[in-house]
């Protein structure tokens, strides 16, 4: 089977003038309701992300390029290329803060189709307040950890990571659209819902799922440094776990797992959702076995090490899987708005002023 649809194919017994589409219309009256709104326009702010989808997925080239341009030496040529593709000006200034904003203002409007605009606008203006509050109250702490940012080459290296990850989006737009729909589906849960989409290989998206992890993993890296900031005054201050002895090191978190970097984040600033990451489905994905059935769109995973058998494997669906890795994706988007704003902070406030300064 190879739909190639725009929204999910619920799975069920035929019913005469139940198209796929009069099926997805009904899903979201539930939503609809709640909003106060009417379901046809849900279903008319899809066709807007399809249609903006359609446009840019025949520029994926394009964006790709432009993504590679902000990393060479000429940045004029990366504003152009910008401008070009945006049809805006901005500008002459190759001054750092300049051409990050010209970056992260192309990254918002591409990607727009994927993103909660709203949300994420509240959330930059929200934690830049944040930001700018923490270094007025406690500026020394918070200037030598955006130094150590720097003298490290994490925060540059971290923002390189994240860009690695924009061009493989519109790799799998595909795919994606029907999870994009389940965002207007009331109680949408993993596992409950037995629909289908595009037909695609699995293979091709679990290493995407699996980079999503690992950048976001070492994203919550900022996370921890910060909440140390707030929480004891120094971003290498970690309070005592309930079982074991605190960190030591800012270091000492990075070279954790995943799944034991959130026993460190008490009482954390940024609520971190951990539905986003399931990490039985990661580690199946990064170290054990995963198979996937094409014709029921079945995932099967074995997440425990069980030596030469594999017996206690668990199911989920391709859509549920693509669905992790859209709100993977935003995560990881919130957390790049982080990583921009200390980009900022290490240009205006310590006065950066080029590469390597």
């Amino acid at each position: 089977m190879d739909l190639h649809l725009d929204f999910p194919v619920w799975v069920g017994p035929y019913v005469m003038g139940e198209t796929p589409f009069m099926v997805a219309v009904g899903k979201v009256y539930p939503s609809a309701n709640e909003m106060n709104v009417d379901p046809i326009e849900l279903v008319q702010f899809h066709t807007l992300r399809i249609n903006q989808l359609n446009h840019f997925r025949e520029k994926a080239r394009d964006i790709r390029t432009i993504i590679g341009l902000y990393h060479g030496k000429d940045k004029a040529l990366f504003k152009k290329q910008v401008e070009a593709f945006l049809g805006t000006k901005e500008g002459d200034s190759l001054a750092l803060q300049d051409v990050n904003a010209t970056l992260y203002k192309f990254l918002s409007f591409v990607f727009l189709p994927f993103l909660h605009h709203g949300e994420i606008t509240g959330f930059v203006n929200e934690f830049t307040e944040f930001m700018m509050q923490l270094a007025g109250a406690r500026n020394a702490a918070f200037n030598e950890f955006v130094s150590h940012l720097d003298d490290t080459k994490f925060l540059k290296n971290i923002q390189r990571d994240c860009l690695a990850l924009y061009p493989k989006i519109y790799d799998a737009e595909l795919p994606l659209r029907p999870a994009l729909f389940l965002d207007f589906v009331h109680g949408y849960e993993r596992n409950k819902i037995a629909a289908r989409v595009s037909n695609e290989e699995f293979g091709t998206y679990k290493d995407l799922y699996k980079d999503l992890a690992e950048v976001f993993g070492r994203q919550l890296i900022l996370v921890a440094g910060i909440n140390n900031l707030v929480g004891r005054g120094h971003h290498d201050s970690f309070a005592k776990p309930e079982h074991g002895n605190p960190l030591s090191s800012l270091d000492k978190f990075a070279d954790k797992t995943l799944t034991d970097k959130f026993k460190y984040l008490d009482e954390c600033w940024y609520k971190v959702d951990k539905e986003v990451i399931d990490t039985s489905v990661r580690n199946a994905i990064a170290h054990y076995t995963a198979r996937y059935d094409e014709v029921s769109q079945v995932i099967t995973y074995f997440p425990e090490k069980e030596g030469v058998r594999q017996e206690r494997g668990e199911q989920m669906y391709f859509l549920d899987f693509m669905r992790m890795i859209l709100q993977l994706f935003r995560e990881v988007h919130y957390l790049h708005h982080v990583i921009k704003a200390l980009f900022f902070y290490e240009y205006l406030v310590l006065g950066k002023k080029e590469e390597g300064a």
